[in-house]
């Protein structure tokens, strides 16, 4: 670990002294709007979004919070926290970097912000077209938006000019799900659990979590003006409640396995049919729900032993574990990490710590190794904190 840890600062200190802290931060990190990072709050009562500044050495500076206009749940109540939404992508940065987009789950609504030099403004807030909205996707101008609860659904917004969300006419499309709330949240074991493109956009695939049968994934085809087809093309999971996933470089579907702590790849067939490539690879840790990748390396957070898994791989998207452990970096006692996402240069990964209500940052090493930096304070703890958006 010493060794890790010299690594990073000689890294960090081979790079160019600039004259302010806001140089710095470009020096390393690319431009402005890249060294920033956003967190949701999902207070129950009124929903924000912290805004943090990458500094020299990788770790995070809390620079301010902007309200969301709406409402999140807080800690939830049908699940044990600090999982109240179930679902990865809450928060997503667009494409070009000008617009920030959140989720309400508490007020069923969409907000939001610009984007200038990382700092945040309110601009709109929109009924999200269902209930309990838990994950967005973007596709050009157009943003898509998952409502987990009641008669789940995917609802279609054509992005404006100035960001304003308008909901496409005929665009929701039924999930197959009918999760009802209890309070405030769904039981989270049995819902849909995130919504993304293919790098080819020509599909939408959302999972949906059963903990009492079979998972599924679905797969919406998509046009050119990007309305999705009526029906999507559905594929049983290998595992009960598949997670968060991602595409690697070759269009292959990642995805992690909450129900037996699991990651798991697809190729994607010429009509949306999955076939397994590598089937649920088991890191031995416990509720691994979220999933993050980099180039050849899969990393998946496992609230239910406070530890972050890591995997490599292959062009042919074959997995395999970097430890034998399945413990690729250690979070304190009872962190129960939740969301993580990697920068855009692939040399840090950030992971929300929601028991403590910090964000732990680590330096990813050239072999995937993780070497912790340190750990930044956002809201308090065990209050619902979810969603992490970077560019």
């Amino acid at each position: 670990m010493l060794k890790s840890r010299l690594l990073v600062l000689a890294c960090l200190l081979s790079l160019p002294a600039a004259a302010n802290a806001q140089a710095q931060n470009e020096t390393i990190f690319g431009f402005g709007d890249s060294a920033y990072v956003y967190v949701m709050s999902n207070n129950i009562t009124a929903n924000s979004v912290a805004v943090l500044r990458r500094n020299f050495f990788g770790g995070l500076d809390k620079v301010g919070v902007v309200a969301t206009g709406g409402a999140g749940v807080g800690v939830g109540t049908t699940a044990p926290p600090p999982d109240p939404l179930g679902a990865q992508n809450e928060l997503l940065l667009s494409q070009d970097g000008q617009w920030l987009f959140a989720v309400n789950a508490g007020s069923n609504q969409i907000s939001t912000f610009q984007v200038a030099h990382g700092q945040l403004r309110l601009t709109g807030i929109v009924s999200s077209g269902g209930t309990y909205p838990v994950s967005l996707a973007q596709r050009g101008d157009m943003l898509y938006v998952l409502n987990s609860a009641g008669h789940a659904n995917v609802t279609a917004f054509h992005i404006g000019r100035a960001g304003n969300l308008t909901e496409q006419a005929h665009s929701r499309r039924l999930i197959g799900t009918d999760a009802p709330l209890v309070n405030n949240q769904p039981n989270v074991g049995t819902t849909a659990a995130q919504l993304q493109f293919d790098r080819d956009q020509k599909w939408l695939a959302v999972t949906v979590k059963d903990a009492t049968a079979k998972g599924f994934i679905e797969m919406f085809a998509v046009d050119r003006q990007g309305d999705l087809a009526d029906d999507p093309v559905i594929t049983p999971s290998n595992d009960s409640q598949p997670f968060g996933f991602t595409f690697d470089d070759r269009d292959n579907l990642v995805v992690s396995e909450a129900g037996g702590n699991a990651v798991s790849t697809y190729d994607i067939g010429r009509d949306g049919t999955l076939r397994t490539i590598t089937e649920s690879v088991a890191n031995g840790q416990a509720a691994t729900c979220w999933l993050a990748t980099t180039g050849k390396f899969v990393y998946t957070s496992n609230a239910g032993s406070s530890t972050v898994s890591g995997y490599r791989l292959d062009n042919a998207g074959h997995l395999q574990l970097m430890e034998k452990s399945g413990i690729a970096a250690r979070l304190p006692k009872g962190a129960a990490p939740t969301d993580l996402k990697i920068s855009g240069d692939g040399h840090s990964l950030y992971v929300l710590d929601p028991a403590s209500g910090s964000i732990d940052t680590f330096f990813v090493l050239g072999d995937g190794e993780l070497v912790r930096i340190d750990s930044t304070p956002v809201f308090p703890a065990l209050s619902g904190m979810q969603g992490l958006a970077l560019k």
